[in-house]
């Protein structure tokens, strides 16, 4: 356990650091800090070779691309699932322009360098945080801490951002995009879990998600509107809509795994 906490505590502190000091930095080189869960690594892991043989899902090829495949399919479902919500609630209403695109961050704007960042993240948060947890407590208890950690992972850059957008209900942002990373952490460790911890399947659910939920529902760290406009913390997948959609299948996810896990 307290190498699982050491680890987190440890890029909790240096992203905090990164953010403070580069607080005149642009959004794209701050994101840089998206590679500190898989920098640190190095210092935790105990076996390299069967971390790596394990990551790079060379043993497991059959499950790694399967969950891919849904891991991609439930990022459509998520996303849309939240504009149906914002429809159905008069949270949102579709913008008519083409320029949805720019929601997408520069940082994510190449589909290569997303995955990469991406990656960087869930290789230290799900391929060894996660796991690490699992092998100490319930799912539910592992998924709820996993999911606190990343959630206060976004929390310097919220602020910042915030700050300096000076955007409105600054506080209720950061929270309910903190929660968001919450409950999405229940789905990604999940396809973790079922694909036996490999990067693949939660980096491509992590880079997909990066494209596909600013593209629809815009940027909530650039308060960037994608096909659909509205309050940001209200309409975003990782807004309040993303914590209404992702409750349910957080349940579920932790359901399936106290089964399947037995």
């Amino acid at each position: 356990m307290a190498m699982c906490l050491i680890f987190a505590a440890c890029v909790l502190i240096l992203t905090a650091l990164w953010i403070y000091i580069g607080k005149d930095w642009s959004f794209s080189f701050l994101a840089n800090a998206m590679f500190f869960p898989t920098l640190f690594l190095p210092l935790f892991v105990d076996n390299y070779v069967d971390f790596i043989i394990t990551i790079t899902g060379i043993n497991e090829i059959r499950k790694s691309l399967l969950y891919s495949c849904v891991a991609i399919i439930a990022v459509y479902i998520l996303v849309y699932g939240c504009v149906a919500l914002n429809i159905s609630l008069s949270w949102a209403t579709k913008v008519d322009n083409t320029n949805q695109n720019n929601a997408i961050h520069e940082h994510n704007s190449d589909i290569m360098r997303g995955f990469l960042r991406a990656a960087g993240e869930e290789i230290g948060w799900r391929c060894y945080l996660l796991p690490c947890l699992l092998s100490i407590y319930s799912p539910l208890s592992a998924l709820l801490i996993s999911g606190i950690v990343w959630g206060l992972f976004h929390v310097p850059v919220m602020i910042l951002l915030t700050y300096k957008l000076k955007v409105p209900r600054p506080y209720l942002t950061i929270f309910v995009q903190s929660l968001s990373c919450v409950l999405m952490a229940f789905l990604i460790g999940w396809v973790a879990v079922k694909s036996k911890y490999s990067l693949w399947a939660c980096s491509i659910m992590h880079c997909v998600w990066n494209r596909v939920n600013p593209r629809i529902l815009g940027s909530i760290y650039t308060h960037t509107s994608g096909e659909y406009r509205g309050e940001q913390w209200k309409i975003n997948g990782e807004g309040l809509a993303g914590c209404l959609v992702f409750l349910p299948v957080a349940i579920l996810c932790v359901y399936d795994l106290n089964f399947t896990m037995l």
